[in-house]
């Protein structure tokens, strides 16, 4: 079979190393959204996630996929239950003092990495400007201005907050645009582990990740925006920045050293919808900012759909049946 997958990110590369095992495959890819070198993987997530998760984790382990294991702290109130969720997918997690952070958190092992992005989206692509014009039962797809619609069997847009400026059909999705800061503070932990403060608001990564006085964190409230047609990215006015830097300083003795982002796409729920929008379309999309745990995952469902007719229901697109609009949520991967 001759699949066309539209957009090159995350879940597009993954899907290119899946499918091209068995189909021919062709990956087109504006060459637009700068991916940030590393993100994190968690197995730190809620219900079903963790599954989703651990299919990503399966994922990076077969394409040996690099990545850099890390230890991570959370802060605030973590239930048992879902505690005991993380143990069951291999996370070792406890309880325990942490004399740098000056507080209790809970220390999980096994269940922090962060992923070597760049060398996950370094599949083979053609630069091309996709339009997607959609009929009662099949979609139209040209690429710089040429129809390719006769050339592949099936098409799959993977193209996250791309999507909307490439297809003319109203999808369950928005996109919007989320940040982070590079921080320089004293604790060179912040370069060695993960921190998840749920007390004050805010998570922590390492920035290298060899003991450095630079780390990365943010959670910053999420600005609803369309990302540019033309490839110059624009950054948005970021209203509680300094609300945000300044709950990082309030645990974190530290300085802000410069502001970046990028731009994500969430679903009515806040969690990744897949499903078959026309005989010869798919869709994979709102990654809702946790790409990394989830995007691989979602590739392997769909070629589960593909290839079997498996679905999993908990991530149908159909859920989203008759909803017009909607108002984005809290990020799935915060707890």
């Amino acid at each position: 079979m001759k699949i066309g997958i539209i957009g090159g990110g995350i879940v597009g590369s993954s899907l290119y190393r899946i499918l091209s095992e068995r189909h021919e495959v062709k990956v087109f890819d504006a060459s637009i959204k700068t991916q940030f070198p590393t993100l994190i993987h968690s197995l730190l997530l809620k219900g079903c996630d963790i599954e989703l998760a651990s299919l990503s984790l399966q994922f990076y382990n077969k394409y040996r996929i690099k990545r850099m294991d890390f230890t991570s702290y959370t802060l605030g109130e973590v239930s048992d239950d879902l505690v005991s969720s993380w143990r069951e997918h291999g996370v070792s997690a406890r309880e325990t003092y942490v004399d740098w952070i000056g507080e209790k958190a809970i220390e999980a092992k096994g269940g922090d990495s962060l992923v070597d992005i760049r060398n996950l989206v370094s599949v083979p692509k053609e630069k091309a400007k996709v339009e997607i014009s959609t009929g009662e039962k099949k979609a139209t797809v040209k690429a710089n201005g040429k129809d390719v619609t006769e050339d592949f069997d099936i098409f799959v847009l993977t193209a996250g907050s791309w999507n909307s400026n490439i297809i003319d059909e109203r999808l369950p999705l928005k996109p919007y645009y989320c940040w982070a800061s590079l921080m320089k503070g004293h604790r060179r932990e912040l370069d060695k582990f993960i921190v998840y403060d749920y007390v004050l608001g805010f998570y922590s990564r390492p920035a290298i990740g060899i003991g450095s006085p630079l780390f990365i964190a943010g959670d910053g409230d999420i600005i609803e925006m369309k990302p540019p047609e033309d490839g110059n990215m624009r950054k948005p006015e970021i209203k509680d920045r300094e609300l945000v830097i300044s709950r990082i300083r309030r645990r974190f003795e530290s300085r802000s050293i410069y502001v970046s982002g990028n731009f994500c796409e969430g679903t009515p729920d806040m969690r990744p919808l897949y499903g078959r929008l026309k005989d010869n379309l798919y869709l994979v999309g709102g990654l809702n900012g946790y790409g990394a745990e989830v995007g691989p995952g979602m590739a392997m469902l769909l070629e589960m759909m593909i290839d079997k007719g498996e679905e999993r229901k908990s991530y149908i697109l159909d859920r989203f049946n008759g909803i017009k609009d909607f108002d984005l949520g809290r990020e799935p991967h915060e707890l």
